[in-house]
C-alpha cells in the first residue's frame, strides 16, 4: 500500500514505529537479565566478522553486473579487478575471524555453538533456506509486476497466501513437534519446498495465477514452517545459558546472511540468463519486446531452478546433520522470536 499510494521509500520507515513501540513497552515488561561470567566486548571479532561478511556479499554484488543486452562489453562480473578483490578480503577477513575465534578469552562466537552437529545442521539450513526464498520473494514479485502487470498493491496480496499458510502451518506444527520431534517434520518440509519452489518453472507470460503460482505459493507455506519452527529449536539443543544469546544470534544472522547471498548469486544468475536469452535469440529490432519480455520469464525459471537447488540442499543438511530426538529440543513455548 505504502508503495502504492505514497512511495516505495517509506517502506524503509516501517520498523520505526514497531521498534518505537517494542522499546517503550520494553521498559515496563522486560526484566534485567546478565550472562555470568566473561562479558566483555569482543571487539577485533566483530569487527573481522563485519567486514568479511560485507566484503563477501558485495563481491557477489559486483558480481551481478553483467553486459547489457546487445552489448559485448562486460561492466563487471565474476572475473572483474573489484569482484575478486572482495571476495578475497572476504576470505582473508574471515578466516581471520575464526583464528582470532580460537585465541579470544572471551569470543563473539565460541567455535563450539556452531561446531554441534544439531546446532551447526540448523544453521547451515537456515542460511541456504534464507538464500533459496529470495528466488521466489524478488523474482515472482518481478514476474507479477513487470510480466503480469500487477500493480504493488495487487501484488502484495498475490502474496498473501504464502504469509497466511505459514501461520496456519505454524500452530499445526508446533503441536506436532513434542511428539515426533524434529526432523520427521524438517525433511518432508523441506521436500514440499524444494517441489513448491520447482513448480514455479511452469510459469509463462500467458500462465494464471490460481493454476500455477498459488498451488507453489501454498506447498512452500507448509513446508517452511515444518522447517522454521523446529529448525529454531535444534538451534538451542544443549545449549548452556551462557551461550544461549549467542546461539540464537547466530540462527538469525545466519538467515540474514543467507539471504543478502542469496539476493547477489541469485541476481547474477538472473542477469546472465536474460542478457543470454536477447543475445541468442533477438535477431530482429522489430521483436526487442516480445523477445525481452521472453527473456525475463527464462531468467525466472533459472532462479527459480536454483533456488529450489538451494533448498535441495537445505534438505540434504537436515537428513545427515539432525539427530535430535523429541526429548531433546526446548518447548516450542520457550522458544524465542
Amino acid at each position: 500500500m505504502l508503495t502504492e499510494y505514497a512511495s516505495w521509500r517509506w517502506c524503509l520507515g516501517v520498523n520505526v514505529p514497531i521498534a518505537l513501540g517494542a522499546a517503550i513497552a520494553a521498559v515496563p515488561i522486560v526484566k534485567e537479565s546478565r550472562a555470568r561470567g566473561d562479558t566483555r566486548y569482543d571487539v577485533p571479532g566483530a569487527l573481522l566478522a563485519t567486514l568479511g561478511l560485507v566484503s563477501l556479499v558485495y563481491g557477489f554484488t559486483q558480481a551481478a553486473k553483467l553486459k547489457d543486452p546487445g552489448s559485448s562489453t562486460e561492466v563487471l562480473g565474476w572475473t572483474a579487478g573489484s569482484t575478486l578483490f572482495f571476495l578475497i578480503a572476504a576470505v582473508v577477513l574471515l578466516v581471520a575471524f575464526i583464528a582470532w575465534e580460537l585465541r579470544a578469552n572471551n569470543p563473539l562466537l565460541p567455535l563450539r555453538i556452531i561446531l554441534d552437529r544439531n546446532r551447526g545442521g540448523s544453521y547451515l539450513m537456515f542460511l541456504l533456506v534464507g538464500a533459496g526464498l529470495f528466488a521466489m520473494f524478488l523474482f515472482l514479485t518481478y514476474y507479477f509486476q513487470i510480466t503480469l502487470g500487477y500493480s504493488p498493491l495487487k501484488s502484495g496480496f498475490a502474496f498473501l497466501p504464502f504469509s497466511g499458510g505459514i501461520i496456519v502451518a505454524a500452530g499445526v506444527v508446533a503441536q506436532l513437534l513434542p511428539r515426533v520431534g524434529p526432523k520427521p517434520l524438517i525433511v518432508p518440509g523441506l521436500v514440499m519446498a524444494v517441489v513448491g519452489m520447482l513448480l514455479l518453472i511452469r510459469i509463462t507470460p500467458d500462465t494464471a495465477y490460481w493454476t500455477h503460482v498459488l498451488p507453489a505459493l501454498l506447498l512452500m507455506s507448509v513446508g517452511l514452517a515444518a522447517v522454521f519452527i523446529p529448525a529454531s529449536s535444534t538451534a538451542l539443543v544443549g545449549v548452556g545459558d551462557h551461550d544461549a544469546g549467542v546461539a540464537s544470534a547466530v540462527l538469525n544472522t545466519a538467515q540474514q546472511v543467507g539471504g543478502s547471498l542469496g539476493l547477489a548469486l541469485l541476481n547474477t544468475l538472473y542477469a546472465g540468463a536474460v542478457t543470454g536469452y536477447v543475445d541468442d535469440n533477438l535477431t530482429n529490432p522489430a521483436d526487442t519486446a516480445r523477445v525481452t519480455g521472453l527473456a525475463f520469464v527464462h531468467g525466472y525459471h533459472v532462479t527459480f531452478f536454483w533456488g529450489g537447488m538451494l533448498l535441495l540442499l537445505a534438505l540434504v543438511v537436515g537428513v545427515f546433520f539432525i539427530t535430535a530426538k523429541k526429548e531433546d529440543v526446548p518447548a516450542v513455548a520457550n522458544l524465542g522470536a
